[in-house]
């Protein structure tokens, strides 16, 4: 990308003469600078008390006890193909579960193992995309491809040493994008350097450059190993229709969106004020933290277990935002992240890893006008976006996981 002076040529109060029912005008400005629209947001959006956007569910899939096919263990990937069906990655059962539009069983694609058409153990994303689904599955190293009824297709080497694809996404025509990072466990102490999000080949492997983020700061290296530091700035992306991406770093409230080019066409910016991790907030996550290793590596020394743990730092302030989305008619969507108090709940062990992100999402219009909020039910974690309809996990007080769809209902 090359350098250019930005000029603040125009600037646009805008004033909504005419605004829809139940709306407010909107008391930000848009500035262009050199072709890029400057978005400055005031804290309060445009919606009035109870005339905002909504979600509705739509479908439920998963039940505790009665046929297998609709119990999940770690449901890590849910996605949709053209016609409606549902697709849910389970890590656990180590498979792919397909649903008809009305949460119907259909077939499993992919069986336990590391072999040729077998999903490994730790599988982490899913990708259906045409009439080919993809499964990132970790453990092994590869990436894996199926027909929509299940056939293998090939599998293909990703090599850690070069990169970790940290997400994947898909962008229009139906192409795969990967977003990498680059860490050196070995060797000197390196600066953390840019996550690069690179087209994935009909082959599974890494072509062009997308697009760059800035480096994440949760992992960096000291003395050659790992050093974590939770909550720190990390890179948020999405890819929508139409080309678009959206991006930020979530310890700021400032996103930009690109066009299919990736080209920078709008920033968007609104007023937070940062929530300080608390020295109790630490000691909370610690516990946890602690018990969790111990149930992962149950042989593991206790005096292992406490150097580990007593390593992890904290950054001063929780991130602004845990996740972003682009959600329909263009709008822009960003998950809050869940107050100090709500993930420690209060008491010693209660913070859970998995549950991170408030059940309010700021919503933005196209144009980056911020709208208002969206509220989802509680513990439940949208995971993909096709049309109106969001598609995520929802899990219950037993922890028992189920996939959830909601629609969204534009007032």
């Amino acid at each position: 990308m090359s350098a250019r002076r930005s000029v603040v040529l125009l600037a646009l109060p805008l004033i909504a003469a005419c605004a829809g029912a139940g709306e407010s005008s909107w008391a930000g400005t848009i500035t262009d600078s050199a072709g890029i629209a400057m978005v400055q947001n005031p804290e309060q959006g445009t919606w009035a008390a109870g005339k905002g956007w909504t979600v509705q569910e739509a479908l439920s899939i998963g039940e505790l006890a009665g046929d297998a096919n609709y119990q999940f263990g770690q449901i890590a990937g849910v996605d949709a193909d053209q016609a409606g069906n549902v697709y849910a990655l389970d890590q656990q059962g180590q498979d792919v579960r397909v649903y008809d539009t009305t949460g119907k069983y259909l077939r499993t694609i992919g069986k336990p193992g590391s072999g040729p058409g077998e999903v490994g153990a730790n599988s982490a994303g899913l990708e259906v995309m045409g009439d080919e689904v993809y499964v990132v599955d970790l453990g092994n190293q590869r990436l894996s491809r199926f027909s929509l009824e299940g056939e293998p297709l090939g599998d293909t080497h990703i090599d850690f040493a070069q990169a970790i694809p940290a997400r994947w996404d898909e962008m229009p025509a139906g192409r795969l994008v990967a977003q990498l990072r680059h860490l050196q466990f070995t060797g000197p102490d390196v600066a953390p350097t840019g996550d690069a999000i690179r087209a994935v080949n009909a082959d599974g492997t890494f072509g062009d450059t997308v697009g760059m983020l800035p480096a994440g700061e949760t992992i960096t290296m000291t003395g050659g190993r790992p050093q974590i530091k939770m909550f720190s700035p990390e890179p948020i992306w999405d890819a929508g229709e139409g080309g678009t991406l959206v991006s930020g770093r979530n310890n700021e409230f400032r996103l930009e969106v690109r066009d299919a080019t990736g080209a920078v066409k709008r920033i968007i910016t609104r007023p937070i004020t940062p929530k300080p991790v608390t020295d109790h907030d630490k000691q909370v996550i610690r516990s946890a933290l602690r018990e969790l290793a111990a149930k992962q590596a149950p042989g593991a020394p206790p005096a292992a277990l406490d150097a580990y743990i007593n390593s992890i730092q904290f950054a001063d302030d929780y991130p602004t935002f845990a996740s972003l989305a682009l959600g329909p008619e263009g709008s822009i969507w960003a998950q809050r992240l869940r107050s100090g108090e709500e993930l420690t709940g209060g008491k010693e062990g209660s913070f859970d890893v998995q549950d991170l992100g408030s059940t309010d999402w700021d919503v933005f219009d196209a144009e980056g006008r911020y709208l208002g909020v969206v509220t989802f039910p509680g513990r439940y974690q949208p995971v993909r976006v096709v049309g109106d309809r969001f598609y995520g996990v929802a899990r219950d007080d037993l922890d028992v996981q189920t996939v959830k769809v909601y629609q969204v209902i534009m007032g």
